[in-house]
């Protein structure tokens, strides 16, 4: 009578199969890198994924994941085992002989070849027939002169190589400051309301019609020319009119909303940057809606400017639920 095979044995060979594959063995793998057969395993556990189941073997996965063999445990492997042979070790060679089997090194390195050399073979000892590998040249560090060895592809057209970021990062603070640098160029500006003059990067110089040195200036000048009949928000006449406690009201309603649009998030600061203006405040239900049910009267101004009716918005997300064809709701929290 054949001696059943014990589960343990199965299950010891199926864990040192899935090291040497670095991956969950399928049946075919297992039949070829497997002491047993998967028809054993089947026999025993009822099906080859119950087996692997059995043996703390997780389902396959791609990528990888966190089944993958460490990098140094791979490069310790070849330089073993080329010690072993007295030679640079083959494919085939650590297929047979070695920990591992050649998908490991593929995955991680991208090649065999790229693998050897990671580990410390030369060139030369890859230089057999049939074994393609990557041109390499060897560069000089712009920054502190170490040589390294590098693709050709990598660094065609590039005039500075360095060794590490913090080569790179040195060179560019010394290259990139001053008017070296290329957000250096600046163009001279006045304030619309004091006339002192600043100094603004050539894209927000050119795309602003009018400049201030801060927001209060930016704040008086709005007081004196874009109130009441002289804002650009006026049509009609008087029909827009916001009335007398409308700048009160704006500023109340700013401050509640944390100086911020709270559509997107924009801060006054970031909108000042970006637009060279304050944040507008929303009428949720519009002015002229007021003046609609006042008979084309003066509506009363409390309720037209009543905080429940403000929201701070930046001048985008104002824009567009101008177009909104019904009042959007917002989250008062």
């Amino acid at each position: 009578m054949v001696k059943k095979i014990d589960k343990d044995d199965l299950i010891d060979d199926l864990r040192r199969v899935y090291q040497k594959l670095d991956s969950p063995p399928s049946e075919s793998q297992y039949n070829e890198h497997g002491q047993y057969s998967a028809s054993v395993v089947r026999n025993r556990f009822g099906k080859f994924t119950e087996g692997r189941a059995a043996a703390e073997i997780p389902n396959p996965d791609m990528r990888g994941g966190n089944n993958r063999i460490p990098r140094e445990d791979l490069l310790d492997e070849l330089q073993r085992l080329g010690e072993e042979l007295g030679k640079t070790p083959t494919r085939k060679e650590m297929e047979e002989a070695g920990a591992y089997a050649e998908n490991p090194y593929r995955r991680e390195f991208g090649s065999w070849s790229e693998a050897l050399l990671a580990a410390g073979y030369t060139y030369d000892e890859l230089n057999r027939p049939g074994t393609h590998v990557a041109k390499r040249v060897t560069v000089e560090c712009t920054v502190c002169g170490d040589t390294d060895q590098r693709l050709q592809s990598d660094i065609a057209g590039k005039q500075n190589t360095f060794c590490s970021q913090e080569c790179l990062h040195t060179w560019r603070s010394q290259e990139f400051t001053g008017d070296a640098h290329p957000l250096t160029e600046r163009i001279e500006v006045k304030c619309e309301w004091c006339g002192n003059s600043m100094q603004r990067i050539p894209a927000v110089a050119e795309s602003r019609t009018y400049h201030f040195c801060n927001y209060d200036c930016m704040g008086e000048w709005r007081s004196e020319y874009r109130a009441g009949e002289d804002a650009p928000a006026w049509e009609g006449g008087v029909g827009l009119y916001r009335g007398p406690n409308w700048l009160t009201q704006r500023k109340r309603a700013v401050e509640r909303d944390g100086r911020q649009c709270q559509r997107c998030g924009c801060t006054e600061a970031e909108h000042f940057d970006e637009y060279g203006r304050e944040l507008s405040v929303h009428h949720l239900t519009p002015v002229r809606e007021f003046y609609r049910k006042a008979d084309d009267e003066e509506p009363n101004f409390s309720e037209v400017n009543t905080l429940d009716n403000l929201i701070t918005l930046c001048i985008e997300c104002h824009r567009r639920i101008e177009k909104l064809p019904v009042v959007p709701q917002f989250d008062s929290s």
